[in-house]
Formats: C-alpha cells, sequence, structure tokens
C-alpha cells in the first residue's frame, strides 16, 4: 500500500473533514487529500504573521530588539502567558514572536498583528504565492464571533463573557468563523506546506530569516500532535492550530540518517473532540514518517 492510500485509511476514520498536504523535499514526492479545500487556520495564521515579520525586519520597518508595554487591553481569550502577568510589562517584538509560536500566545499575536497590519500580511501572502491564505480577524475579533458576540473593542467584561461562553460550550457553529470564506481566516494544507517549504529550504526572505523562523517554530510546545508518535528526539518544526471543532497542525519535519526532510500540514473541521482530531494527525504523521524513512535512500 503506497502512501497516498494510507492516509486515506486513517482519514476514513475521523468523524471530522480533513485537508492533508505531504511532501519529502529532498525527493519531492508528495501525497494530499483536499489539498486545496479552505480550512479555518485557527492558531496556524500565526505562520503567515511570523513570515510577514521577518520580512518587515529586512526591510527594515520593524526592530526585533524594540520593547511594546503590554496593557489590560492587550489581554485576549485563549492560550498564552501574556495574559497572566501584571500589565505594564515591557517585551521585544522578538519575545512577542516566540511566545506567539511556541504558547500560541495570543496577546503576543495580536500586539504583532497590529504592528504589521493584516493587509500587509495578507499582500505578503500573495505576493509568495499562497493565494488562497486570508487573515480577516485578529484573535480576539475570532474568539468573539467564535461564541456569538459582535465585533467590539476590548473590555474586561466582554472578555471574561467570552471565557464563561467557551468555559459552557457555547459555541456560535454558524458564525463566519466556521465557513469557507474569505472573509474568515482561512488556508488550505497546500498554501501552509508551501510556506513551511520555503522555510525548510531557506528560499524565504534571507537564509538568516528562515533559520530564526525554523528555530522558534522548533521549540513549540504543544507536541501531541505531528510529534507525538514519533521518536522522541525528532526535531520537528511546527504550529498547532484548535477553535472548537477544528484541529490543525503544519510542519517540517526532519528525518535521520541523512533521508532528509518532510512538510506535513493538516487542517480539520467538524471533529467531535480535540482529542480525535489531534489522534488522527499524529497517526497521518506517523505513517508518512515511517514511508518516507524506509523508501529514501541515503
Amino acid at each position: 500500500m503506497g502512501l497516498q492510500e494510507r492516509l486515506e485509511e486513517i482519514i476514513q476514520e475521523a468523524t471530522g473533514t480533513f485537508g492533508v498536504y505531504v511532501k519529502h523535499l529532498e525527493s519531492g514526492e508528495t501525497a494530499a487529500i483536499n489539498e486545496n479545500r479552505l480550512f479555518q487556520a485557527a492558531s496556524v495564521f500565526k505562520i503567515p504573521i511570523l513570515a510577514t515579520l521577518y520580512r518587515d525586519v529586512e526591510v527594515g520597518r520593524v526592530e526585533l530588539k524594540e520593547r511594546i508595554r503590554l496593557k489590560e487591553e492587550d489581554f485576549v481569550n485563549g492560550s498564552g502567558i501574556f495574559k497572566e502577568l501584571i500589565p505594564g510589562v515591557d517585551v521585544t517584538i522578538k519575545n512577542l514572536a516566540t511566545m506567539m509560536i511556541i504558547v500560541s500566545d495570543n496577546v503576543g499575536t495580536d500586539k504583532l498583528l497590529n504592528i504589521l497590519g493584516k493587509e500587509n500580511v495578507n499582500l505578503f501572502m500573495k505576493e509568495i504565492g499562497l493565494c488562497n491564505t486570508y487573515i480577516h480577524f485578529s484573535c480576539w475579533e475570532l474568539l468573539c464571533a467564535c461564541v456569538g458576540l459582535p465585533p467590539q473593542s476590548f473590555s474586561l467584561d466582554t472578555y471574561y463573557e467570552v471565557n464563561r461562553r467557551f468555559k459552557n460550550g457555547e459555541i456560535d457553529y454558524n458564525s463566519i468563523v466556521f465557513q469557507e470564506s474569505h472573509e474568515n481566516n482561512v488556508t488550505t494544507a497546500a498554501d501552509m506546506a508551501a510556506l513551511l517549504e520555503k522555510i525548510a529550504n531557506k528560499q524565504l526572505i534571507s537564509d538568516k530569516a528562515c533559520e530564526d523562523m525554523f528555530e522558534i517554530l522548533a521549540k513549540q510546545q504543544f507536541r501531541h500532535r505531528i510529534p507525538y508518535l514519533l521518536p522522541q528526539n525528532t526535531v520537528v518544526a511546527h504550529k498547532t492550530g484548535t477553535i472548537a471543532s477544528v484541529v490543525n497542525d503544519s510542519g517540517i519535519v526532519q528525518l535521520p540518517d541523512n533521508k532528509g526532510n518532510f512538510i506535513i500540514s493538516v487542517f480539520s473541521i467538524g471533529n467531535k473532540t480535540e482529542a480525535e482530531g489531534a489522534s488522527i494527525i499524529s497517526k497521518l504523521s506517523r505513517v508518512t514518517y515511517h514511508h518516507f524513512l524506509n523508501k529514501v535512500t541515503v
């Protein structure tokens, strides 16, 4: 059974709908399922933000060592640690970017998105060929929409109401968040794979920018998807994403014994539980890992 058939067999176990794209970078071998279908990006949209940040650093618009003060109005629900700190702390832009990726910090993400500008991120993605990637919402806006709240600026009352609705499972599945629309935060498995391939091959911005981005992505703390069923010391530079029934992960995996690297990009929606979606992703990753490990010759 070939890799394509093995991936399809795993997907048949899922209750959700999946988009998958895998590619061994050295041999060029690929396999894909629904790779051009639009999916809610969730926190995987933080990879395009990271890439745009490093492009702006390269052209001198942004300085990674610049310090930004985090205030109460910068708080965002969901993942991350900055919201747990006493307001008034000063952090560098590099700190914001690192926390945005390795613990999926939503405060750091929205601060960076405000500095860079959504349209700037969208334009850069189109410039490098990602024609199906759109960022319409900040994390704050996305989380509010997910629980049925209208667009609004930050207030502590809204912050606590968003927390309450998520805790009680009050998800608005009719909202734009769960639609295949360019007015949403959407991407495809193929688009994110293309972006990661550029980073892995040092074909984006500069060698140093790609090395820095890879290093940050490889420090990812959420390792219960792509890396979960791989050997413990496997280097995986990746970014997860989760919101309600959406469970995603996209990354670069290094094979041992000079067998090269592969990209695996998985997006999904309609999972019964986060754990089920994560399990499917980890199985897809394991099958891909062993296929390329055993097939590629040194």
